[in-house]
């Protein structure tokens, strides 16, 4: 059975990636302190709502408030798209921390735990796929990798991830639904090199984000891509967020 090649409906990075994200493929972006890259997940998952897909928000690192405030600073409106039936939020930070909201597209479950992540986690994913994505595409974006190995422990936390490796190659075998999208998000300065080694392994597309000389501006580099015709660029890509809008410049070609 052949595999789909979605865009990710920035052409430029589409170009960047070789052409695409295949369906059910993992995208890892690296980034660090200070820096904004994190906001080109968050414009993947926008245009592929645009596209008809559902968005899913894991959420480790902060309550829903200062995260709705970070995503308007970068144009994207979680309250808007979830009443809209367009995003849930699997809120594992304030699952951990005993919080609580009354929007219906934030999903948590006060009883998880170290012990307990992976079925509880399965479970409140299973309920966001029956009670809101139906039969659209999810795209998910992990916020972040980091965040989630902080809160289960670095080694546990990759053992975890393993697992969830087989539960998604079990469902792409036995279930007839379109398959995901992923991304996950990863802070360089909060993660060990055993972390950043791990992730790059399982996923099949890696974004590293670095600064420039120039405030508010930085180059990106695709460092893997499964494509045929992808071509690594030794300029990298220029990354600037302009009143919360996402802009990408493609490097001259030298010579």
């Amino acid at each position: 059975m052949g595999v789909e090649l979605l865009s990710t409906g920035i052409p430029l990075l589409d170009e960047a990636l070789g052409g695409g994200l295949l369906e059910d493929s993992n995208l890892l972006i690296i980034y660090t302190t200070y820096s904004r890259g994190w906001a080109l997940g968050f414009e993947i998952v926008r245009r592929r709502i645009g596209m008809g897909d559902f968005g899913v928000i894991l959420d480790s690192v902060l309550p829903i408030t200062p995260l709705r405030m970070e995503l308007r600073a970068v144009n994207f409106d979680i309250d808007e798209l979830g009443r809209r039936g367009d995003l849930a939020v699997v809120d594992i930070f304030s699952s951990f921390y005993g919080l609580k909201y009354s929007e219906d597209y934030v999903y948590t479950d006060p009883t998880i735990d170290e012990s307990t992540f992976l079925p509880k986690y399965n479970r409140l994913y299973r309920r966001v796929l029956t009670e809101r994505i139906g039969d659209r595409r999810p795209v998910g974006i992990d916020v972040t990798v980091d965040g989630m190995a902080f809160l289960l422990g670095e080694k546990n936390f990759i053992r975890v991830f393993q697992r969830l490796m087989a539960l998604k190659e079990r469902a792409r075998i036995s279930e007839k639904r379109k398959r995901p999208l992923n991304i996950f998000l990863l802070n360089r300065s909060r993660a060990s090199d055993e972390l950043v080694s791990w992730m790059s392994l399982y996923s099949q597309y890696v974004i590293e984000f670095q600064p420039t000389e120039n405030f508010g501006v930085e180059k990106f580099f695709v460092r893997s891509s499964p494509l045929p015709d992808f071509e690594p660029s030794v300029e990298g890509y220029t990354f600037r967020l302009i009143r919360g809008r996402v802009e990408i410049e493609k490097p001259e070609k030298s010579g």
